[in-house]
């Protein structure tokens, strides 16, 4: 199969592009930045020339529905297998205080996190319709949708991630029974804090690192690695009766 991600010159964007390729198949990976960092991607190639699999790395606006197009458009030209599966992690994040947050943020946030989601999804969507494959689509959410990151004040980021999962749920509905489409199953997933350059500035602050960790029931924070075992788990058939769920994988800080 072949396996889109979004955001995939990130720390999760890049550990589930290895998963992807350690399991036989190919990736496209796409990001906003021209190019990925050089000694992470090599490590992406690395495995790829290990597994006998493919990784291909595009710069794509996930905001504009001509980018995401073309992407798709060149990209299934060079594929081996069917496209079978998206994992969306492009995201931003930013925080002030909300009385005074500025509303070019809020838009740029809204923007990537939930209007460039749909527009990949529906993307997705239509490239399965086209190939007539059933596939599986995974958007990232975050622990931030089901409550309030305590001394943080993210209140866009959290609302954004809020949409993510209600998306989840709603193309789950209208996706999942169809019959003009194949079979597409759309599930979310909400990590907890994860140590990566996008969270490399609040932990800096040793009170706000001291924070996050007492808030999680593991006492500590969470790698970027260990998201790839639940999103290859959500993209595979062994999660086939599954569809319109959020998987929180946040080391227990939202079951206090």
């Amino acid at each position: 199969l072949t396996v889109i991600v979004t955001g995939g010159g990130g720390s999760v964007g890049l550990e589930v592009a290895r998963s992807v390729l350690e399991s036989g198949g190919d990736v496209i990976c796409i990001d906003r930045q021209q190019q990925t960092l050089k000694h992470l991607w090599e490590h992406v190639l690395s495995v790829s020339k290990q597994h006998r699999t493919v990784a291909w790395y595009y710069q794509c606006d996930v905001t504009s529905e001509e980018s995401v197009k073309l992407m798709f458009k060149q990209s299934m030209q060079r594929t081996r297998f069917p496209f079978r599966g998206l994992v969306a992690c492009a995201g931003i994040s930013g925080d002030a205080p909300s009385i005074s947050f500025p509303i070019d943020t809020a838009r740029r946030i809204v923007d990537i996190n939930v209007i460039g989601t749909l527009i990949c999804a529906q993307a997705a969507a239509r490239e399965m319709q086209q190939q007539s494959f059933p596939g599986s689509i995974v958007l990232v959410a975050s622990m931030s949708a089901h409550g309030s990151n305590k001394g943080v004040d993210t209140v866009v980021y959290n609302s954004s991630k809020s949409a993510v999962v209600q998306m989840a749920r709603s193309l789950a509905a209208e996706w999942g029974s169809r019959a003009d489409i194949p079979l597409i199953r759309v599930n979310s997933i909400s990590p907890g804090y994860i140590r990566t350059r996008m969270t490399a500035k609040p932990l800096s602050d040793q009170e706000m690192e001291r924070e996050w960790v007492n808030g999680s029931m593991l006492l500590r924070l969470s790698e970027a690695h260990e998201y790839r075992g639940p999103i290859i788990f959500l993209l595979s058939d062994a999660s086939s009766y599954m569809t319109g769920s959020d998987v929180r994988v946040d080391g227990g800080h939202t079951a206090w």
